[in-house]
């Protein structure tokens, strides 16, 4: 998979999606192993069982955002972080 091609990183009890435009991929990892592998300047964590692609991101609201149709919470812990880094604050 290309970054650029990654909307977004669920978090499915031991599996990881993996989230493109025309297609998932399920696959055997950890959250916690996607963040140490993946580009911190494109992606970051908005919430423990997501890991979002900043450059798809279209809209954002109080506690949530929206990428390609789908509606991704932001949890309070991440909150700050992500407005800080999306530079709405």
């Amino acid at each position: 998979l290309n970054y650029e091609d990654i909307l977004y990183v669920e978090c499915v009890g031991d599996y990881v999606k993996y989230v493109t435009p025309d297609k998932k991929h399920l696959v055997h990892a950890t959250m916690k192993g996607v963040e140490e592998k993946i580009d911190s300047r494109i992606f970051m964590k908005v919430h423990r069982s997501y890991i979002v692609n900043t450059k798809k991101i279209q809209d954002i609201q109080d506690n949530s955002l929206l990428i390609e149709g789908k509606v991704i919470p932001i949890s309070r812990s991440f909150k700050q972080d992500v407005l800080k880094r999306l530079k709405i604050i």
